[in-house]
């Protein structure tokens, strides 16, 4: 019979296990071995612990070095030290710095290795204390570090420090910078911030008054004015200045407390004065100030001599001789006159008026003897001022003061101070051992016995009127006595020949024409007669002062109703060339009279009549009731010497027509 197959279907699931079975060797239900199992590995040993050792520095004190750290491992690793205080103090290595007051905290770690464990911090807190400071004390020379310096700057000196010098690194100094637009009053205290001072207090006496500071300015010729006060009672006070003579290099000025500047207090010595403040350029006005920085250091107090001789009492012009001195203007400042002091009618003062369009160098020389001279100034290695009281209407302008040789205008040497004053009198000081720059230095061999004063010089005149008095220095000594000099002689009488031997004849030019000298006749060969050369750039009344006496006088001119004329005799190069004579008071440059004549002859003398009867057009009539005693001629008036007015001229034979 034929048998019949049943087919079943088998899944993938038991075709699978049935394939396996077969890989095994069928239906055999032993288990294969098991696998050799590896033995577990041994535990790493644990890291060996360690710990660190740091020796505390100790409390610490600003300035004093302090010790390298010590800090070390058990493990013999290095240890890092940190500052957790850095504003206090740092640490670089073993090396902390300190850097202010407080408390320090520097940490002393080890991370650890391989074989050690990282090590507990240890930490060491100490104190930083700075170091106590003393009061400041004179001489202040701002170079210790255990002294409280300190300044407190105003009115526009607010930017004062300490700093390093600028012209020596290992020099310290003060620094001032005076902002533009300063008060007049801008400065800077020595002081401390508590504000106390110095202490002892200044130690000032009948005989010790002064004080110096060293300085350094960009500019010269400005004053300083240096102030001592009570620091418990700003009431009590006293103010001197000096001027800086030396641009950008430092100098040592001297304060004089016993001469306090106009309208302070005077010294009291039974004051306690121990504070000072120090004014650059004091007096700029606002306006005019601008950005500049000073410098100072050594502020010092000045003893006297144990005791000291008495100082030779000094020579010189005080205006109020029996006979007044001659003042001889140049440049713009011809009308130079001895007046009444307008502050005082019993003292008498010279007067300056520097015209509208001066020459920047009108000035005035002031004489008592014949050729403009002076007794000799007495210069020396030690001696090397001269001193004059002025009044100006403006502070803050330089004042020139130049003496010479009478006989040699060669040998001259010049200096300057500056008002500090307006509208008061006030005393310059002028130190010829600080020539003004670009002009000659003080020579001792030289005999300077002539002396010329200069307001505002450098600047042409705006017509202000200024004041002198009391030219003040010592006077040259001789191996024996010389007898005292002799006063200026009374003026000759008329007529002005030039020839005679004892009479003084005096030529003052002006606005160009100061080359006038007195020469041998050029026609003649002989006989003494006045040259004055008028300059290419004269102006148009440049002319010359004769004068045989004081004050640029001559004889009195004996004016009448009737008799008004006077003669000169003169020479010209060309014919036609109009001649003016002045006459007035020597005294009172208000009583004046000015008429002219015309030349005719060429290259020749001739005598040419001034009848001041005829007084020249916009001029004043001549008033007989006047002293006339001073005579001025003028050649070529009206005409400057850009015009062609200029040339040599000679005249001769001054005199009055009865």
């Amino acid at each position: 019979m034929t048998q019949l197959t049943k087919q079943f279907p088998l899944s993938a699931c038991a075709m699978a296990a049935f394939m396996m079975l077969s890989a095994c060797g069928g239906g055999d239900a032993s288990a294969p071995p098991a696998p050799a199992t590896a033995p577990a590995p041994a535990p790493a040993p644990a890291p060996t612990a360690q710990t660190i050792s740091f020796t505390s520095p100790g409390n610490q004190v600003i300035g004093t070095a302090p010790p390298a750290l010590v800090a070390t491992a058990s493990s013999g690793l290095t240890v890092s030290l940190a500052s957790s205080t850095p504003l206090v103090c740092t640490v670089a290595g073993t090396t902390l710095t300190l850097l202010t007051a407080g408390s320090c905290t520097v940490n002393a770690s080890q991370a650890g290795s391989g074989t050690y464990s990282a090590a507990a911090t240890v930490s060491n807190t100490f104190s930083v204390t700075a170091t106590a400071k003393t009061q400041m004390a004179l001489p202040v020379s701002f170079d210790s570090t255990s002294v409280d310096y300190g300044f407190i700057g105003f009115g526009g000196a607010e930017d004062s420090s300490l700093v390093v010098d600028p012209t020596n690194a290992a020099n310290s100094v003060a620094k001032v910078v005076r902002a533009a637009g300063s008060e007049t009053y801008a400065g800077t205290t020595i002081t401390a911030t508590a504000g106390l001072g110095f202490t002892p207090k200044i130690p000032f006496n009948a005989n010790d008054t002064r004080m110096s500071v060293r300085v350094w300015s960009p500019d010269a010729n400005i004053p300083v004015r240096l102030k001592v006060e009570d620091h418990a009672d700003a009431t009590k006070s006293v103010e001197t200045e000096a001027t800086v003579t030396t641009a950008g290099a430092w100098q040592t000025l001297t304060f004089n407390f016993a001469n306090q500047a106009s309208g302070t207090a005077a010294l009291n010595l039974a004051s306690n004065y121990d504070k000072a403040t120090i004014f650059f350029d004091f007096g700029r006005a606002k306006s005019a100030s601008v950005l500049k920085t000073y410098y100072f250091d050594d502020v010092t107090f000045v003893p006297g001599a144990p005791a000291p001789a008495p100082a030779p009492a000094p020579s010189g012009i005080t205006f109020d001789e029996t006979t007044p001195p001659v003042m001889t203007g140049f440049g713009g400042a011809e009308d130079s006159t001895v007046v009444a002091d307008p502050t005082n009618a019993a003292n008498k003062v010279g007067k300056v008026v520097k015209r509208v369009g001066s020459e920047v160098w009108a000035g005035t020389t002031v004489s008592n003897l014949a050729n403009q001279a002076i007794p000799a100034i007495g210069f020396s290695s030690t001696n090397t001022t001269m001193t004059v009281r002025v009044w100006s209407p403006d502070a803050g302008i330089p004042v020139r003061l130049k003496v010479e040789n009478a006989a040699d205008g060669t040998k001259s040497v010049e200096t300057e101070a500056m008002t500090t004053v307006a509208g008061a009198w006030q005393t310059l000081t002028f130190n010829f051992a600080n020539p003004a720059t670009g002009t000659a230095a003080l020579n001792l061999a030289t005999v300077y016995n002539k002396a010329s004063i200069f307001f505002n010089f450098g600047t042409a005149g705006t017509g202000k009127t200024y004041y002198l008095d009391d030219i003040l220095y010592t006077a040259a000594t001789a191996p024996a006595p010389a007898p005292a000099p002799a006063p200026a002689p009374a003026p000759s009488g008329l007529p002005v020949t030039f020839d005679d031997s004892a009479t003084t004849y005096t030529l003052t030019g002006f606005g160009g024409a100061e080359d006038a000298t007195v020469v041998t006749d050029p026609v003649s060969n002989s006989g003494k007669v006045a040259k004055v050369v008028k300059s290419a750039t004269a102006e148009l009344w440049a002319g010359t002062t004769v004068s045989t006496g004081a004050n640029q006088s001559i004889a009195t001119i004996p004016f009448t109703s009737s008799s008004k004329t006077m003669t000169v005799r003169v020479w010209a190069a060309a014919a036609g060339v109009p001649v003016r004579l002045k006459v007035e008071d020597a005294a009172d440059v208000t009583h004046t009279c000015e008429t002219e004549a015309t030349t005719t002859v060429a290259g020749g003398w001739q005598t040419l009549t001034f009848n001041f009867a005829n007084p020249a057009a916009g001029t004043a009539t001549l008033n007989t009731g006047f002293t006339f005693n001073k005579a001025s001629i003028f050649f070529n008036f009206g005409k400057t010497g850009a015009q062609g007015g200029g040339g040599t001229f000679y005249f001769d034979d001054v005199n009055f027509v009865p």
